[in-house]
């Protein structure tokens, strides 16, 4: 048996855009601002004397990580692994540090900029550890520098404060405002923020309030559709071998009376199957045993034991080896196959049919094969059942496939992810 997959029905991966695309925008925008001004900063003493301006260590230092921060600021690395994104908030960090650490330029807000980046690019428990490791390193780059300049001589000190009064009365007030802009525009861009913040929860609530009434509508079908699927698969196979059954003892009624009697006594059995398929639906909804293993073995005996009846025989090959799977999963499962193995008893004709099963790194498989007339490929004829089990492989997150040549037979496979087949005590 060739375990052949060719796609004819699958389910494409759902991706979610983790932050909204004008996010590293708006970032980009308020740290370029906060650049400019820290040029404007710096450049003060070369609009005052340009002929004697001298670039002082210090001030050095802050161009170096200036020009760092401006070339961190032309990328976002959302998209990239976690050790990526850890690195670029680590960089960042480490050069606001030699800054605090080798200047009288604290750089603060750039460091507050930094850690509202890790927000959008780390998990909450390695932002809070940025957090707390950057406020205790910057406290001790903080406390070294202080130590430095009072090592300083007191005249040295002096003298650098009596050159600071220099300046010219226009340049001193131009570099108090460009100062205190920093503090202002970091603080309004907070108080926005967080007023959009609000304003758009408020938005979102009211949103989520109509969806709330139109799901309620919605509900209210996807049960009706859920019930006329549950319907469909639990009851349907039975009620197909029951009309075959009643079928045969039409047939035999005049030819063989204890064959017409038999199939008769199998009719019945049958008709209080289908009352235990309405009691064990019931059941499963209300309590959490459901032996996937054990559900298909039964569903195999009664098909072969049905069709032993009848000059058509069918043999049923099983090969499932299936993990421990959570209640719905296996529910669904089982009437996955059920559903297959009533739509091969009704239009396969086959003599053979193979359950197979593996379980994969990243997924379990599960086939059913059979040695039937088939179907032209990529048109699967009406009544197949082939909407409900793809609706019941795509609530599993699945993929449905299936493949068939005319007079060859039909493979039907289908694939679950390991993310629904474990457990809440395995994920965890």
């Amino acid at each position: 048996m060739g375990h052949q997959s060719p796609s004819a029905i699958s389910i494409p991966p759902v991706t979610i855009e983790p932050v909204s695309p004008s996010i590293p925008k708006m970032l980009r925008y308020v740290e370029w601002i906060f650049l400019v001004m820290l040029a404007l900063l710096v450049g003060l003493p070369l609009l005052y004397n340009p002929s004697e301006f001298e670039i002082q260590a210090s001030e050095g230092v802050v161009i170096v990580v200036g020009v760092g921060l401006a070339l961190l600021s032309s990328f976002f690395p959302i998209h990239r692994p976690v050790w990526q994104r850890r690195a670029y908030i680590f960089v960042e960090i480490f050069c606001l540090l030699i800054s605090r650490a080798f200047s009288e330029w604290g750089l603060n807000l750039f460091l507050y900029l930094a850690l509202v980046k890790s927000c959008f690019l780390l998990r909450r428990r390695d932002v809070i550890f940025a957090t707390i490791t950057a406020g205790i390193a910057w406290q001790i780059s903080y406390a070294w520098r202080l130590s430095y300049e009072m090592s300083v001589p007191i005249e040295e000190r002096r003298a650098a404060f009596e050159a600071s009064l220099v300046y010219p009365k226009h340049l001193t007030i131009l570099d108090t405002i460009i100062s205190s802009s920093f503090v202002y525009i970091a603080a309004s861009l907070l108080v926005i923020l967080l007023c959009l913040t609000v304003l758009s929860e408020r938005k979102s609530r009211k949103e989520a309030a109509v969806l709330s009434q139109e799901v309620e509508v919605l509900a209210a079908d996807l049960e009706r559709t859920r019930i006329a699927r549950e319907i469909h698969d639990s009851l349907g196979h039975t009620l197909t071998t029951l009309d075959m059954q009643l079928e045969v003892s039409q047939a035999m009624y005049t030819q063989n009376s204890q064959s017409s009697f038999q199939a008769l006594n199998q009719a019945k059995r049958l008709s209080e199957q289908s009352l235990q398929e309405i009691r064990k639906a019931v059941s499963t909804m209300r309590h959490s045993r459901f032996n996937l293993s054990e559900a298909i073995a039964d569903l195999i005996h009664q098909i072969e034991q049905t069709h032993s009846q009848r000059s058509h025989s069918l043999k049923i090959n099983s090969a499932i080896n299936l993990p421990h799977l959570p209640l719905q999963t296996s529910r669904q499962i089982f009437l996955i196959v059920k559903e297959a193995l009533t739509n091969v008893q009704k239009h396969s004709q086959a003599s053979v049919v193979t359950l197979w099963s593996e379980n994969r790194p990243e997924n379990i498989v599960i086939g059913i094969s059979d040695n039937g007339i088939g179907f032209q490929s990529g048109i699967v004829p009406k009544g197949f059942g082939i909407k409900g089990m793809n609706e019941r492989v795509q609530l599993l997150g699945g993929q449905l496939e299936i493949h068939s040549t005319v007079g060859k037979g039909t493979i039907l496979q289908f694939t679950i992810p390991h993310a629904v087949s474990k457990t809440p005590s395995e994920k965890n």
